[in-house]
């Protein structure tokens, strides 16, 4: 009786000593926003971890692989996740991890696949004991600037290995209101920032019963919602991968948010001194009567601005920045939105809104307007790109040299790169109507073709011309896929052949008068293929018929030095010709005379002239007939 008496308290107190705790069990995911097996699967595995809240602390990794589609929660911090990926040498997603094992393929699928996690699997992993104890908490800045995280960890063993304790902060919850996601709009557990980094803290061994704290800082940089801020931290064995304990500090939520978006657009402005102009609304549901700013153009520095006034839910007001830009040019204005008398900007993302002025100060160019895009400018002097694919504005409205309407030039929407659904706008410098009163015409060739391999990935195009600087638009065009398209549909990057580009016409006449007009051309992105422009021309016959000839050509065309006008008259005519750049200059004229009836040829020396697209114009005595010249060297 004394021995066994004897034997139950030696081994209480052994178990007093070193204690086993059941271990929280860290999954982690590899997963992509726009990953369509990643949502189908993502689905049944966040219910899973849903329900089982308490045993779990759950880390999603966005990945940035570019066969997945542009991903904005991966581009907020990259290499964090590429280096938890090279950690586990992983090459698929989505790919799911339980305390550092990946996911066991118990249901036919594949190793790693989150759909396999089961309530058996997390329970197996909960109950495998740990001599490790883990407390994490986490606090804001009472600015809500920064997060402050501390770790408490304990081992009641001795304890060696490659140890590295591993803090996380996660945004909880990321709704993305955006087209492109609407197959999965809603992302949990995202890892945001790793700290210090990827690598983590070496803690060294632990002695039995021994306590290690931690302490970790970060500026927030990027949060769509400072109220799902939290943290997560684990500690893992690098030798093995496995992960001995982990813990996880929740949101706290309750941060008054300000309640005030800044409504920006790109904009022009047509005369000197023009002072740009913002809007602030009151989104929130109490009166907004103070809003605190800063603004810079450029990289300037930032100017404070604070907005005093009494708005009502819903409403807004205009603000007019203290700068003015005199000369053209491009500008670009950012507005940061700090905070209100209703709270602070819990959307760090979004908290500062740029936009651009492009100033046309100089004199509109004259008719005939013309451009091929033979130099290597895009935009050419003048004209104005805007790309406002989500995440993708290095790619839209690009010069293509291989391919052109009668050269190897033209301008490419370059929409199979596109990785978001977006526009790309080219709009063209102001244009001078003010003396067109015939017919006025807007010509231009395109090329385009739709993705073969979708029904719904299409693209299409829009033109808009505006008369009074930009403030207003008017749609004169608009077609998209088959109503557009001029080649059989492709799944490759699409280049057009001479074959594949198509003429169009559009009767500009309602606009004659106008001394400044502004045409746009908008690519309007579905992911689908490339749409291709070339040969843009304003003209007016200004009172004028067409010249009526037998035949009319302009031959080699595009031409190196020498070309021909050919054409044949049904009757004797006093013939012009002249030759205009494409800003309306006049740059060569022939007085021909009067020609008899038949066939005729005038020499054209490209010679003195630089490469670009020139308007060819044939003058009769009362009537003319225009063509299109491309030069190149």
């Amino acid at each position: 009786m004394k021995r066994s008496l004897l034997f139950a308290f030696f081994f209480g107190w052994v178990s007093l000593v070193f204690a086993q705790y059941y271990r929280r069990v860290l999954i982690e995911e590899f997963t992509g926003a726009v990953c369509s097996t990643c949502a189908f699967q993502d689905a049944g595995f966040n219910a899973k971890l849903e329900a089982n809240a308490d045993l779990v602390t759950a880390i999603k990794y966005h990945v940035g692989w570019s066969n997945l589609g542009f991903d904005p929660m991966n581009a907020q911090n990259p290499s964090e996740v590429e280096a938890r990926d090279d950690y586990y040498g992983l090459s698929d997603v989505p790919h799911g991890l339980i305390n550092g094992t990946s996911i066991a393929d118990d249901c036919n699928y594949y190793e790693g696949s989150p759909a396999c996690l089961s309530d058996a699997d997390i329970m197996a992993a909960y109950t495998q004991l740990t001599p490790v104890t883990m407390s994490v908490s986490h606090s804001l800045s009472s600015n809500y600037d920064s997060i402050y995280v501390q770790i408490s960890l304990t081992s009641d063993d001795i304890l060696t290995g490659m140890l590295r304790l591993r803090v996380a902060v996660l945004e909880e919850e990321i709704y993305l209101d955006h087209p492109y996601y609407s197959l999965n709009p809603e992302f949990f557990q995202v890892m945001r920032k790793m700290l210090p980094n990827a690598g983590g803290t070496a803690t060294g061994d632990f002695a039995a019963g021994e306590t290690k704290t931690y302490s970790f800082a970060w500026k927030i940089g990027y949060a769509y919602d400072l109220n799902q801020i939290g943290a997560v931290a684990w500690l893992q064995d690098d030798d093995t991968k496995e992960v001995l304990q982990s813990g996880r500090s929740l949101p706290a939520g309750d941060i008054p948010a300000a309640g005030v978006s800044v409504v920006s657009h790109n904009t022009f402005a047509c005369s000197p001194g023009y002072q740009p102009v913002f809007t602030i609304k009151n989104t929130g549901a109490n009166a907004l009567t103070e809003v605190n700013l800063q603004w810079r153009v450029g990289i300037s520095a930032w100017k404070d601005y604070t907005w005093t006034g009494n708005l009502a839910p819903g409403a807004s007001s205009q603000i007019t920045l203290d700068t003015a830009f005199p000369a053209t040019g491009t500008y670009k204005v950012s507005v940061e939105l700090l905070n209100s008398n209703n709270g602070t900007q819990t959307n760090l993302i979004d908290a500062i809104s740029t936009f651009q002025i492009r100033v046309l100060t100089n004199a509109p160019a004259a008719l005939p307007f013309l451009h091929g895009f033979q130099t290597d400018a895009v935009p050419p002097p003048g004209w104005t790109v805007n790309n406002f694919a989500w995440g993708n504005e290095v790619n839209g409205w690009k010069l293509a040299t291989t391919a052109g309407a009668g050269s190897t030039r033209s301008v490419l929407c370059n929409f199979y790169d596109f990785n978001a659904a977006g526009i790309a706008m080219l709009t063209t410098p102001k244009i001078d109507l003010s003396q067109a009163t015939g017919v006025t015409t807007l010509r231009f060739d395109h090329a385009y073709t739709y993705y073969v391999f979708s029904s719904t990935l299409f693209d299409s195009l829009r033109i808009q011309v505006s008369n009074d600087c930009g403030n207003s638009w008017k749609t004169i065009f608009h077609d998209g896929k088959d109503g557009l398209a001029t080649a059989t549909p492709e799944n490759s990057f699409w280049i057009p052949t001479a074959d594949d580009w198509a003429n169009n016409s559009i009767d500009i006449s309602e606009f004659n008068g106008s001394p400044e007009l502004l045409v746009r051309f908008i690519g309007e992105s579905d992911r689908g293929n490339n749409l291709y422009l070339d040969n843009i021309n304003v003209s007016s016959l200004v009172g004028v018929k067409e010249l009526h000839l037998s035949t009319f050509s302009l031959h080699p065309n595009p031409t190196f030095d020498v070309a021909q006008v050919r054409f044949g008259l049904d009757k004797a005519e006093n013939i012009l010709l002249f030759v205009y750049s494409n800003q309306g200059d006049r740059v060569e004229s022939h007085n021909i005379g009067v020609l008899p009836p038949g066939e005729h040829s005038v020499t054209l020396e490209a010679g003195s002239l630089h490469a670009g697209s020139y308007r060819v114009v044939l003058q009769g005595e009362e009537d003319e007939v225009t063509a299109q010249w491309v030069i190149i060297k």
